[in-house]
């Protein structure tokens, strides 16, 4: 017998449903894209004219174009656009053109998203780099507050840091499609003339960057020009696939246009995981790094929370040879010379919370099989540091001067003929560790890592005396990466693989640093700031020579125009002789305060300091222009008169 439902239960049946077609969604989204055309004349470019400008100005900066407009399907196009820093007028970036596609899908998810962007014509200008302190071991903290640091550029500096964390964590097969055409970055300039010629400021000159997408992932390519005291041109491809596998290839040219350039080749391939949710970005092992033939296995990772970064770069069977073969002798510099039977195992650890930087872990280590330098083949002269010879010392701008470290040259001293309170300052200032690291001073790195980056500038440096050394014999001044690779690498070889000790190297150092203009060991400085030889110096002379190693020609500027030592050199001097009296170099009753300290320039540094033509102060002043050549007591001032007398004498 047929059943029927009852009333009731016909009255509230659910309706069925029914899959909303193709079609349906199609509509709606026609229907979009038509009101935002009607609205396109107007209220939308205002509201993407508003927006961009609210989004500059709430980084202090100003944002403007000779036009904007707003097309189907969703495209927005600026013409002649600018970008303005509000603190002092400076343009950081301008571009001929800017147009970006917002995807139509993504507004019906109310999640909107860039399906492109095109830009062409494009300059950023980089804010002036101002100087860094040089590679002192100690962080001298007056230095540091008259350098203006503060705790809103270190947050600006972690932040920075969470946000390269979390664009290393956002998917890269997610990105828009990109294409950009003729990108110049460039330094607004240097506002120290050393820092810039140590440091000639880079500009990176991009042809065209590309990320385009396809079935099997995203493709990322690069090809243009880093230009520095020479020019190097790459090209860059990048592709990362579904199934997260990484492969990248670089490749570099160094060399004029005259000349066939030397190639460097730079690989990786592994797995690139990355978590947007967790903000996280890892390499899976086993990934592989090569360096032309050398081949060296990576891990890393990329953490928002903190923001913590972590490498590790291993490597085994490398010799001198490989490395000869696969870097161009532009980047290995004497190294090429260097002839290295052998081989070794190298590996490096980082691990960094920005949040905690004290925390830092740094460690690198090498394992020497057999090492040994080639003496029949071996074309550097590093062997013959231990007898007499005429050092060639390398300078800021290239410079070159000749120092013979022999008896011939009255000014050359051995290491016992000059006073041991000059040797412990600059030791304390320069390289407190230096009779017990062999070269590289691991926890130097680690303490100059967290210093740098709680003051969120580069305040402190971490070289050794090793290192100072063979940057004045062979290298120079320049701060590339190529010059510190092989600042590190010579010298581990001379404290491990020549007969060189620690003394003669410190006796070395000692006759060739530079102490200001055209002046050369210890003592030629003496004579030059106090007229007598290094044989004896008082504490305040010490320390005062101990503050001019690290920027030599900046002397002058530690003195008022009375020649009055300023508070903050005598803060620097203070600094020096409290770590000296920490270390058990200087007993702490023979330091003054640091109001106390005071150093009088009596040889040729006195024209410097008080040019002829200024000579018109009244007699008996530090001001008076006189020249001596063998000061006694009675040219100091009463109270330095007993320091020459007392504290210097030990």
């Amino acid at each position: 017998m047929p059943t029927t439902d009852p009333p009731s239960a016909a009255r509230f049946r659910p309706p069925r449903r029914v899959p909303l077609p193709g079609v349906w969604i199609a509509a709606v989204l026609i229907a979009a894209i038509a009101l935002i055309a009607v609205l396109a004349g107007g209220p939308v470019r205002a509201l993407i004219a508003g927006r961009a400008r609210a989004m500059a100005a709430a980084r202090g900066l100003d944002l403007g174009w000779t036009s904007l407009g707003v097309a189907l399907p969703l495209d927005a196009r600026f013409a002649g656009l600018t970008l303005t820093r509000r603190s002092d007028g400076v343009v950081l970036v301008r571009a001929d053109s800017v147009a970006a596609r917002l995807d139509p899908w993504s507004l019906l998810r109310f999640a909107p998203r860039l399906a492109r962007v095109e830009l062409a014509g494009v300059a950023v200008t980089l804010a002036a780099r101002r100087g860094a302190d040089p590679d002192t071991l100690l962080l001298d903290d007056a230095r540091t507050h008259a350098r203006g640091d503060d705790p809103a550029r270190a947050e600006r500096v972690r932040e920075a840091a969470r946000a390269l964390a979390r664009l290393l964590a956002s998917p890269a097969r997610s990105l828009p499609a990109i294409t950009l055409r003729d990108l110049t970055v460039g330094a607004a300039g240097d506002d120290d003339e050393d820092a810039a010629a140590s440091a000639p400021a880079a500009r990176l000159e991009v042809e065209r960057f590309s990320v385009a997408h396809d079935r099997a992932g995203v493709r990322i390519a690069a090809t243009g020009a880093l230009a520095t005291a020479q020019r190097v041109r790459f090209a860059l491809a990048l592709d990362y696939g579904r199934d997260d596998r990484l492969s990248a290839t670089a490749r570099f040219a160094f060399g004029d246009s005259d000349a066939a350039p030397e190639t460097l080749r730079v690989a990786i391939a592994g797995t690139l995981r990355q978590n947007r949710r967790a903000g996280r970005a890892m390499l899976v092992e086993p990934t592989r790094l090569t360096i032309g033939s050398l081949a060296f296995a990576l891990a890393g990772e990329a953490d928002a929370r903190g923001p913590r970064f972590r490498l590790a770069l291993d490597a085994d069977s490398l010799t001198a040879r490989a490395w000869q073969a696969s870097l161009p002798r532009t980047v290995l510099g004497p190294l090429a010379d260097l002839a290295i039977a052998g081989w070794y195992a190298w590996s490096v650890r980082l691990d960094l919370d920005v949040a905690r930087p004290d925390s830092v872990a740094f460690d690198a280590d090498v394992t020497p099989h057999g090492l040994t330098i080639d003496r029949a083949r071996n074309r550097l002269p590093i062997e013959t540091l231990d007898r007499p010879f005429v050092a060639r010392i390398h300078l800021p701008h290239d410079r070159i001067v000749e120092r013979d470290l022999s008896p011939a040259n009255p000014h050359f001293l051995p290491m016992d003929a000059i006073d041991t309170l000059l040797v412990r300052a600059l030791l304390a200032n320069e390289d407190g560790g230096f009779f017990r690291h062999r070269g590289f001073n691991l926890e130097a790195v680690r303490g100059a890592i967290a210093d740098d980056v709680k003051a969120g500038a580069f305040r402190r440096g971490a070289g050794t005396i090793t290192m100072q050394l063979v940057r004045n014999l062979y290298l120079g001044h320049r701060r590339t990466l190529a010059r510190k690779g092989q600042e590190v690498a010579l010298a581990w070889i001379l404290e491990h693989l020549t007969t060189l000790t620690k003394e003669r190297m410190l006796e070395i150092y000692l006759n060739i640093i530079e102490w200001g203009p055209d002046v050369h060991g210890a003592d030629e400085a003496c004579g030059y700031y106090f007229g007598h030889g290094a044989g004896h110096v008082t504490v305040d002379e010490a320390l005062f020579l101990a503050t001019v190693v690290p920027a030599p020609g900046k002397w002058r500027y530690r003195f008022d125009r009375d020649g009055a030592l300023r508070p903050f050199a005598r803060a620097q001097m203070h600094f020096i002789g409290r770590a000296m009296a920490a270390r058990g170099w200087l007993a702490p009753d023979l330091l003054p305060d640091a109001d106390q300290l005071r150093v009088a320039i009596l040889g040729p540094a006195r024209d410097a300091l008080f040019p002829p033509a200024s000579a018109s102060r009244r007699p008996g002043t530090p001001g008076d222009r006189v020249l001596r050549t063998a000061p006694s007591a009675m040219d100091f001032p009463p109270d330095l008169g007993r320091l020459a007398l007392g504290r210097g004498a030990r």
